[in-house]
């Protein structure tokens, strides 16, 4: 392998894959591979779920004469995608990405998702986490030189609070933000693993640069974990800051009154949610409100997620709740940049 490895990127127009590209847009060859969107630099148009990674015969060869390691970013991460799909994308995918990475004598950064070890009985993400976990067994049970990255819930830049694009928690804290959730299913002691996408790029970067990592590793803010209702006191303050005294007039409603409370997830499956969704029609009822106390499943009262950032060769450093709250605010206020219908609740 040479000094500067040919990387490839699947689904590098994602919200990880995005990320993970900037950062290595100066450190040497990278070719991203890319369904829908294309991007900056060197792109192929692929796709994981078809043989040849969606490639031409001609096109797959030559590229697995040059790649040398292949970061596998591409998934489904919609929560409320059909198990066909999410196996699909998520574990199909990755035995054709295997099956390149062999062709190609490459090395494999696997991107997972550190939830795997939060599958509830109540939780919205349990297809997805299973789906992921069965990704995982095919990378261990191929043999080939690969390392796990479990990935924790994804903010924005640190700086700019930016993200490709919008996932489950974005919403979760928008709709908070502007008043829509009320009530929270949430313990006191809840703590919610954020890690920004500069930090998990910086990560993923390190692990691709060294020959030497295998097994797992965990790309989690771990012990900075932040309180929920530190989150939610961030998004009311600035959505509140972003609208200034204007905000009762303009929304018809004062934010202040409606700032999230948290309530015991016993109560709010009891009471709370009857109340909210009284006079609507169960398979029409905005599916935020059926989906808020599975989201929140994996996290109350959840113990802190194992991390590697500082034990990672070349990578970055642990997590601060300093660094946490930063980028939790920058999120906040690129999410309150964001249209109003962004938070019509049918997500």
């Amino acid at each position: 392998m040479s000094d500067s490895p040919v990387l490839l990127l699947t689904g590098a127009s994602g919200v990880v894959g995005s990320a993970l590209l900037s950062h290595l847009a100066d450190s040497g060859p990278v070719v991203a591979l890319t369904h829908h969107k294309p991007t900056a630099g060197h792109t192929r148009r692929g796709d994981v779920t078809r043989p040849w990674l969606g490639l031409t015969p001609t096109d797959y060869r030559e590229l697995a004469a040059a790649v040398d390691v292949v970061i596998h970013c591409a998934a489904l991460v919609n929560f409320g995608s059909a198990p066909r799909n999410l196996h699909r994308v998520n574990v199909r995918g990755v035995g054709h990405v295997l099956r390149f990475v062999e062709d190609a004598d490459a090395r494999l950064v696997h991107c997972s998702t550190a939830f795997i070890s939060r599958i509830r009985p109540d939780a919205t993400l349990n297809a997805y986490a299973e789906s992921k976990q069965a990704g995982e067994t095919l990378v261990r049970e191929s043999g080939l030189p690969a390392t796990i990255a479990r990935i924790s819930t994804v903010i924005g830049d640190t700086r700019t609070g930016a993200v490709a694009r919008l996932q489950a928690f974005h919403y979760l804290v928008g709709l908070a933000m502007w008043g829509h959730l009320p009530f929270l299913p949430c313990t006191p002691a809840t703590r919610i693993d954020l890690l920004p996408t500069d930090v998990i790029a910086a990560a993923l970067a390190a692990l691709a640069r060294n020959p030497a990592a295998r097994d797992d590793y965990w790309i989690t803010a771990g012990p900075a974990a932040l309180p929920m209702q530190h989150v939610v006191d961030v998004g009311s303050k600035t959505a509140l800051t972003m609208l200034g005294e204007r905000a009762p007039r303009d929304l018809g409603v004062d934010l202040r009154q409606l700032r999230p409370r948290l309530v015991d997830p016993g109560l709010y499956h009891d009471v709370i949610s009857s109340v909210l969704t009284a006079g609507t029609d169960p398979d029409t009822s905005p599916s935020a409100l059926r989906h808020i106390p599975g989201l929140m499943a994996p996290y109350n009262d959840a113990p802190p997620f194992p991390t590697s950032l500082g034990d990672i060769p070349g990578g970055p450093p642990p997590l601060t709740e300093d660094h946490a709250d930063q980028a939790l605010r920058a999120t906040c206020r690129y999410l309150a940049t964001m249209p109003k219908d962004t938070w019509k609740m049918s997500w």
